[in-house]
């Protein structure tokens, strides 16, 4: 699945800041399972215009399901699982720093929905994506029409605190505590998880431990490490303390996850 992706990174300097990489992907879907599939929680937010082959996504921590062709998710610890309802997939997309959405959206990011109507949030622009990604030959060009909705969507505004926030969980693998944040960045806690909250929609806490669990994913899909191994490099005390902590997020254990890694359409890392 990894090899069927084709990624670029924003040609603007200041989208480079805030977008990690454009993606495309079309491929047949051979065999459907009538199962959805688990989405593991990714600390980033990610865009995704499915084009004609719409998607059932369902958060199970909410019980809300919706049929969704383009949208905006925002950064979550929530269970949510991803069924095509075509026999493609063909996707475009985008995977955004966590504070990005604070720099196309002037409302407190907690406010808004889990899944983000695109249309609702860029307004004419987003109609207008409709229109030109039609017109695109070829991923690049479909690329820039994604970039284009972003410069044209951009505002203005200092987040340097939480920038650096965020740089100090991502640089340090969430091997941080929130004290420590706090301390590093000259503010109180309580000013932090509210900048969190406004900012990114989350509590540092929940950025804290999706990182930690990307940084496990990783050791899980690209090592033959043993599970012991990956506890102790990721400072679990112990077995149990890494399975539970893992199992809480993902809704598996770790074991269980890594035989099913080959089989999953929706893996960001």
């Amino acid at each position: 699945m990894h090899n069927e992706f084709i990624k670029q990174k924003p040609r603007n300097h200041f989208l480079s800041t805030l977008v990690e990489y454009y993606y495309f992907i079309d491929i047949p879907i051979d065999f459907l399972s009538e199962n959805p599939e688990y989405v593991i929680p990714f600390p980033r937010i990610t865009f995704a215009y499915f084009f004609d082959h719409p998607f059932m996504v369902t958060n199970h921590t909410l019980e809300l399901s919706e049929r969704v062709d383009m949208v905006i998710s925002r950064i979550s610890t929530d269970k949510i699982t991803l069924l095509p309802l075509t026999d493609r997939i063909k996707i475009l997309g985008a995977h955004v720093k966590p504070y990005a959405l604070a720099h196309l959206s002037d409302r407190p990011i907690n406010k808004l929905p889990w899944l983000i109507d695109t249309v609702d949030l860029f307004k004419q622009t987003a109609v207008t994506f409709r229109k030109n990604i039609l017109e695109c030959t070829n991923p690049i060009e479909m690329f820039e029409q994604v970039e284009n909705v972003f410069l044209d969507s951009l505002l203005t505004r200092n987040l340097q605190t939480i920038i650096q926030a965020v740089d100090l969980i991502d640089n340090n693998a969430g091997d941080i505590k929130l004290s420590e944040l706090a301390d590093h960045l000259k503010i109180s806690e309580r000013a932090l998880r509210e900048q969190f909250y406004k900012y990114i929609g989350c509590a540092p806490k929940e950025l804290i431990r999706l990182v930690q669990l990307k940084k496990v994913v990783q050791h899980l899909n690209f090592t033959n490490e043993s599970l012991t191994d990956i506890a102790y490099q990721n400072n679990y005390f112990d077995q149990a303390h890494f399975i539970n902590s893992f199992k809480k997020i993902t809704g598996q254990s770790p074991k269980a996850l890594r035989k099913e890694m080959a089989n999953f359409r929706f893996l960001q890392f």
